[in-house]
């Protein structure tokens, strides 16, 4: 196992991530989108994006897009490469603001986090319609993980803690 850093909510540690794999000549045969923010309060990335959709969209957007090629010639008819994307079933309540992507008109953390999952969702829909459409051998897939314990919970109002541990405690012992 080698390890290599990338901060998917720097565009410019995303491009070094990325030079330093390829520099490596390895296949890359799965790649896992599953970073995140949640609920955060409004603050932005380093490149001056809104955090949610920076992080959670912009970054994999990037990341995957620079590494296509890569997947693209890893996949083989027998055994296609695999980009897997997590988003969350909040991208059902999501809405694309296409004039404030960036929220600046009216900042809420839960419109933010939706609109980065939706976002997520429609973009890994349209890869898998690119990829099928031009005979690749690689598959575009977006999953919800359902509720997880993690920390993305750590900025929620203090009921949906109990909530998501009253859960986690009855369904996950």
């Amino acid at each position: 196992v080698e390890f290599l850093y990338c901060d998917l909510a720097s565009m410019k540690s995303i491009r070094q991530f990325v030079q330093r794999f390829r520099a490596k000549n390895y296949p890359l045969h799965v790649l896992v989108n599953n970073a995140g923010v949640m609920l955060v309060p409004e603050r932005k990335t380093e490149d001056g994006f809104e955090e949610h959709f920076g992080l959670n969209y912009l970054g994999h957007f990037l990341l995957t897009n620079l590494l296509l090629d890569t997947l693209k010639q890893s996949g083989t008819h027998s055994h296609s490469a695999r980009i897997i994307t997590v988003s969350s079933a909040t991208h059902y309540v999501g809405k694309l603001h296409l004039n404030d992507l960036q929220s600046r008109c009216s900042y809420s953390p839960h419109g933010a986090y939706a609109q980065s999952k939706l976002a997520l969702v429609l973009f890994t829909y349209r890869l898998q319609h690119l990829l099928t459409a031009n005979g690749s051998h690689v598959t575009a897939n977006v999953v919800d993980p359902g509720v997880v314990n993690t920390e993305l919970y750590k900025h929620v109002f203090w009921v949906v803690k109990v909530a998501k541990w009253m859960t986690a405690w009855l369904f996950f012992k």
